[in-house]
């Protein structure tokens, strides 16, 4: 007899709230500079990376 083992999907609003969380953690306490910096190496692989973020 074979099990069928059933994988519990995380629905998307979790995992928003994981992204928010990760991101929430790595920006906490930097100053606005900081964080173009950031943000402009997070869009390095992204397919928006000629963005201009002023």
């Amino acid at each position: 007899m074979e099990k069928i083992i059933k994988k519990k999907e995380q629905s998307t609003i979790d995992q928003l709230r994981e992204i928010r969380d990760k991101m929430s953690a790595e920006t906490q306490n930097m100053t606005f500079e900081q964080l173009q910096k950031y943000v402009e190496y997070q869009l390095q692989g992204s397919m928006y990376s000629k963005a201009v973020w002023m």
